[in-house]
């Protein structure tokens, strides 16, 4: 999975580096989807981000991310792009229907 999300949509993410810290996203991900659906989403997921389900997003995963506690560089505007998992994220809720499925 971590090939999927961090390698594709992780602005930190480095091959060689060996710490298994994971973004919200990626353990939100991880919690309440099969890898195997977790890397179809990933595959059809655009790069770039519409941050229209910012909101949503924070409620539903920031909240419990360790990410924020420490220093999340995107919610404390930084000008950083928000964590890898954001856009599987995004592109799962923007679907027809996502609001009904419980993911």
């Amino acid at each position: 999975m971590e090939q999927a999300i961090c390698k594709k949509f992780c602005s930190f993410y480095k091959a060689d580096k060996k710490e298994d810290l994971k973004c919200g996203t990626f353990a939100f991900l991880s919690r309440n989807l099969t890898e195997l659906e977790i890397r179809r989403a990933a595959k059809a997921a655009p790069v770039e981000f519409s941050f229209s389900e910012d909101r949503a997003i924070k409620d539903m995963v920031c909240k419990d991310c360790d990410f924020l506690v420490d220093g999340c560089d995107y919610r404390e505007g930084v000008g950083k792009m928000p964590c890898g998992g954001y856009a599987v994220v995004e592109h799962l809720l923007k679907r027809p229907g996502a609001s009904d499925t419980g993911h």
